[in-house]
């Protein structure tokens, strides 16, 4: 009996002490879109697959859920007062727990999806004051205005950073000429260093990835005017690439040390390879046509898939040729992916397709219209955690069983 006790204990403290360690952030593990779960369904009924619960008293919103293994994580809005919310896996409410005031000049209600990094959470709201907070139970234990501190411009339609953390460092992109990025102590909010600032700049809609090369890490995400690279060990700016439309809602993604984004509007996308050291880059191609309003994209073998400003397209990763477009009659959406499945979200329609890469296209393998809120855009990104499919829409909060039995 005695054994037994203190097998039970062992194991609880295994648990408690394994949330603890628990990362969920924005786009996923890697920040690229893709998840890791596996023994998905490759195709769904007619209907779309099970809905398992959801939550209809978010209040407005745009950001996406971050999952751990035992909670659920998103942002909602009521009465211009932004809250945490946390649910268990079954969709009950475990607790919900004020921000303060919220962006409501447009389009109401916050961006940013929570970061959750081991035990602690951490959200910038449309204002630009970044929140920490205690994952078990909400309670808020810092905030640091930006805006204030480090003279960030807010833009149009307000502050909309998913924030990156570092081992005990937290990262914001500031964009002013203050400071173009700041790194600050994740557990108490002191600054550790601020990047040189540049004047006549400002934060865009993008979120940031971090990327190795050697034994060094680096910083990179786009403002208004410029991609850049900072590296997290100093500080110090490594190089800038003037961009010549103007980034919204995108992240770039980078790997085998190339560097994949987007110009939007104006120029399309382009690939930069970056050198060896992470202090220069050379430009590799261009591709006018492809522009990412919104959405980002996953990159699946040597294929770059995502919604332009018109339609549905594939991109060949090394040359940047445009394989195909519009094979599912779509445009601007929200794309992530799992056991090289592509999910889709619409951001017009609210339409989630279940999708098969195939030689020239896609094949759809299921689809079904997410019917929630009260707003016509459906910004907020998919996530998969555990079988489970979760789609923010405005005020409600869907979990659909996309598991195989």
């Amino acid at each position: 009996m005695r054994q037994l006790f203190l097998f039970a204990v062992a194991l609880a403290l295994f648990a408690q002490c394994t949330s603890k360690q628990e990362i969920a952030q924005w786009r996923g593990p890697e920040r690229n879109g893709i998840y890791p779960d596996t023994n998905l369904l490759n195709e769904w009924p007619q209907d779309g697959p099970k809905l398992l619960w959801r939550f209809d008293s978010l209040g407005p919103g745009y950001a996406s859920v971050s999952a751990t293994s035992d909670k659920i994580y998103t942002i909602g809005t009521n009465d211009s007062i932004s809250y945490v919310y946390a649910f268990g896996k079954k969709g009950e409410l475990l607790w919900k727990k004020s921000l303060g005031k919220e962006w409501m000049v447009n389009w109401p209600g916050m961006r940013s999806t929570p970061l959750i990094y081991n035990g602690l959470g951490y959200v910038l709201n449309g204002f630009g004051k970044l929140f920490c907070f205690d994952a078990d139970n909400g309670d808020v234990k810092w905030t640091k205005d930006i805006v204030k501190e480090f003279k960030t411009p807010v833009p149009e339609f307000g502050l909309c950073e998913n924030l990156l953390a570092e081992g005990d460092m937290l990262f914001c992109t500031t964009a002013s000429s203050e400071a173009l990025v700041v790194a600050l102590n994740r557990k108490n909010g002191d600054l550790i260093w601020k990047s040189e600032g540049f004047a006549g700049d400002s934060t865009s809609y993008s979120s940031p990835i971090l990327i190795k090369l050697g034994d060094k890490k680096f910083f990179v995400n786009e403002t208004k005017k410029e991609l850049f690279s900072v590296d997290i060990s100093t500080g110090k700016l490594a190089w800038r690439y003037e961009i010549k439309g103007w980034p919204v809602a995108h992240t770039p993604v980078f790997r085998d040390g190339y560097l994949f984004s987007t110009d939007v509007w104006k120029s399309g996308s382009f690939m930069l390879k970056i050198a060896d050291d992470g202090k220069s880059y050379t430009e590799v191609w261009r591709n006018k046509e492809f522009a990412s309003q919104q959405g980002d994209v996953v990159v699946l073998d040597n294929k770059i898939y995502g919604g332009s400003s018109k339609n549905f397209m594939c991109l060949d990763w090394s040359t940047g040729k445009t394989l195909f477009a519009d094979s599912i009659k779509s445009e601007i959406v929200n794309i992530i992916s799992a056991e090289n499945l592509i999910y889709t979200y619409d951001l017009r329609m609210g339409f989630v397709r279940l999708l098969k890469p195939i030689d020239n296209g896609v094949e759809k393998k299921g689809e079904f219209k997410v019917l929630g809120g009260t707003v016509l855009l459906h910004c907020s990104h998919p996530v998969i955690k555990d079988g489970v499919l979760y789609i923010r829409h405005d005020n409600s909060l869907f979990a659909y069983d996309i598991a195989k039995k």
